[in-house]
This record gives structure tokens, C-alpha cells and sequence, in this order.
């Protein structure tokens, strides 16, 4: 891992991303975590007493599935409680990234739970008192998405990313839905607020 990696905001987003699968509730319990890059979030998630199953296309982080988004994949369906996706679908063409989540939504069980990055211009006010006992932060956030702007935060990396030009957050909503996914929730965290995350239900089919 290199060694500016680990920066707090990430700390952060670790955080949120066990958080929510956590809110899951207790019928969940094997996971599929596609994109691992560390084994940050595997190892949490093992010690609190989940059955993790890890994908990625680079054989060199030693995955227990070798699974490469941009090809004609396959896994098999209704496999996992849930499959999460953090930080993952923006660095595969948008064509490309609604063709996987078709076939991801298909090799739950119930549901998918994804981070992605969400273009904005923001600032974020936190405030906390502390008189006799401690007090919970309270932030507010304001944003504007960059709709002008079609560069991604990392261009070298990201092929694209929620909020710029051509990607506004309902056109992700909609390929999320067309995937055969219903929204259940969405997050920021105003102390992170480029890591968008969607929980998602699978749809059952009538």
C-alpha cells in the first residue's frame, strides 16, 4: 500500500462502508467485495464475524475470485447476501459499468451496497461543544456538482464520476434501477463528501 494512501478521509470512508453493511441487519453474512486494493475492509468485516469473499482483476492482491468488470463475467446467481463496490465502478467506461451491474445484481441475494465519487464543489462546517458530557459533532454541507466541468478528480485513473458533465446523479440512479436495483438508501458523509455511497436492494422479479 503506498504509504499516502491511508489519508483520514479514507479512515473515514472505511468506516462508513462496515457502518453500512452492518445496517444490513443480521440475515447478512457473506459478502463479496469486488476491488480490494487492501484488505482494510475484509479484515474488519472477518473479525466482526462475516464470511468474505474477495475480487479484483489484478492477480498480484492475491483475490480468492479473479474477476475483471470489463469482460463478459460471470458469477453465479444469488450467491451473496451482499456484493459492495467501493471506489470501483468510475475506473471502467460507463457502458461498461452498467453492463456489470446487471450482472452483479443478479449474483445477490439481496443487496449491493457502492461508493462512488460525487464531483463537487462543497464546504462543510462542523460544529462541537463539550460542557459535562461528550456531544456528537453536527456538520452541515453545502455542494454544488461540477455539471460544467467534465474532469474527473483523477483523470488517470477515473474514466468518469458523478457530478460532472454528462453524469448527473440521476442518470446513475437510473442505471442503477435499470440493473434491476432499487435505492434504499444514500450517504454522504459531510467529512467525506467525494465518496458517495448507494445501498441497494435487489428487485424481485414479478
Amino acid at each position: 500500500m503506498a504509504a499516502n494512501y491511508l489519508t483520514k478521509t479514507r479512515v473515514i470512508s472505511y468506516y462508513n462502508q462496515k457502518r453500512l453493511i452492518q445496517a444490513l441487519g443480521k440475515s447478512v453474512h457473506k459478502v463479496l467485495e469486488v476491488g480490494i486494493f487492501n484488505s482494510l475492509l475484509s479484515e474488519f468485516l472477518v473479525r466482526e464475524g462475516y464470511e468474505v469473499i474477495r475480487a479484483d482483476f489484478d492477480p498480484g492482491l492475491n483475490p480468492d475470485i479473479i474477476l475483471d468488470l470489463k469482460s463478459d463475467f460471470e458469477i453465479a446467481h444469488n450467491t451473496f447476501d451482499v456484493i459492495v463496490l467501493f471506489q470501483v465502478l468510475e475506473h471502467i467506461p460507463y457502458e461498461d459499468f452498467e453492463a456489470a451491474l446487471k450482472k452483479i445484481a443478479q449474483a445477490t441475494k439481496k443487496f449491493v451496497v457502492i461508493s462512488l465519487p460525487y464531483n463537487t464543489a462543497y464546504l462543510t462546517l462542523q460544529v462541537q461543544f463539550f460542557l459535562y458530557q461528550y456531544q456528537r459533532p453536527r456538520s452541515v454541507l453545502f455542494q454544488i456538482p461540477k455539471f460544467w466541468s467534465n474532469q474527473p478528480f483523477t483523470p488517470d485513473e477515473h474514466c468518469w464520476e458523478m457530478g460532472l458533465k454528462g453524469y448527473p446523479k440521476k442518470r446513475i440512479i437510473a442505471s442503477l434501477e435499470n440493473a434491476g436495483l432499487q435505492l434504499k438508501r444514500e450517504y454522504q458523509d459531510p467529512l467525506e463528501p467525494y465518496h458517495y455511497f448507494f445501498v441497494l436492494e435487489k428487485l424481485e422479479k414479478k
